[in-house]
C-alpha cells in the first residue's frame, strides 16, 4: 500500500468492527509516530510514496502539470511540496502535513494521455503539456513560464496533433499551434 491507509484499511488490517477500539488502536500508532493523518479518513507512514496517496484519493485521476513535466526534465523547477493532477469533474484540494495533493476538474472526453505503473496514472509527456496549456488559457499560473521554461524537444509533436481533434475549443487549437511553432 506504499505507507498510505485509508480508515477502512486499517479497520480491516486490525479486523475492527468497533469504531472506538478501531481509533483507539489509530491514536496509539499515531502516538508512536508509526502512522500520522494526513487528512480526515487518510493516514500514512513515514517514507509513504505521495504518488501512490493521489491515487488512492482519487482513483480515478492522473498526475500531470509540473509533476510530471519535472518528472520528464521538461521543467527545472520540481514543485516539491504540491503533487497536481487531473481527474473528471470539480476541482478539490487535499491538504496534509509537507503534503498538498491538487486535483483539477476536466471534462470526460480530455481524460486521456496517461500510463499507470504501480497502481498511479501518470499524464505522457504530451499530455502534460496539453493540460498546463489548456489551463493557462483558462487562467491558471504556475511555478514556472510556459514559455521559456518548458523545453519541447521531449514531445512528440504529430501525436500532440492527433489529439489536438479531442479538443473542441478552436481558440486553445490554435493556440497551442501557434506556441509549437513560434519553438520550432
Amino acid at each position: 500500500m506504499s505507507g498510505v491507509f485509508f480508515i477502512g484499511d486499517l479497520s480491516r488490517l486490525f479486523g475492527e468492527t468497533n469504531s472506538v477500539s478501531l481509533f483507539r488502536r489509530i491514536r496509539n500508532l499515531e502516538d508512536a509516530a508509526i502512522i500520522s493523518r494526513f487528512s480526515r479518513g487518510i493516514y500514512t507512514t513515514i517514507g509513504f510514496r505521495a504518488e501512490t496517496l493521489t491515487a488512492r484519493i482519487i482513483e480515478n485521476s492522473y498526475l500531470s502539470f509540473g509533476t510530471i513535466l519535472a518528472k520528464e526534465l521538461m521543467i527545472g523547477s520540481v514543485p516539491a511540496m504540491t503533487l497536481y493532477a487531473v481527474r473528471v469533474g470539480k476541482n478539490r484540494i487535499y491538504k496534509g502535513p509537507g503534503l498538498t495533493v491538487e486535483y483539477v476538474g476536466i471534462a470526460k472526453p480530455l481524460f486521456f494521455g496517461f500510463r499507470g505503473d504501480q497502481g498511479v496514472r501518470y499524464a505522457t509527456p504530451e499530455k502534460a503539456l496539453l493540460d498546463t496549456l489548456y489551463f493557462h488559457l483558462h487562467g491558471r499560473s504556475y511555478s514556472f513560464d510556459i514559455y521559456q521554461d518548458i523545453d519541447i524537444t521531449r514531445v512528440n509533436r504529430p501525436l500532440i496533433k492527433q489529439w489536438l481533434r479531442k479538443y473542441r475549443n478552436p481558440r486553445f487549437v490554435s493556440f497551442v499551434k501557434g506556441y509549437l511553432h513560434d519553438r520550432s
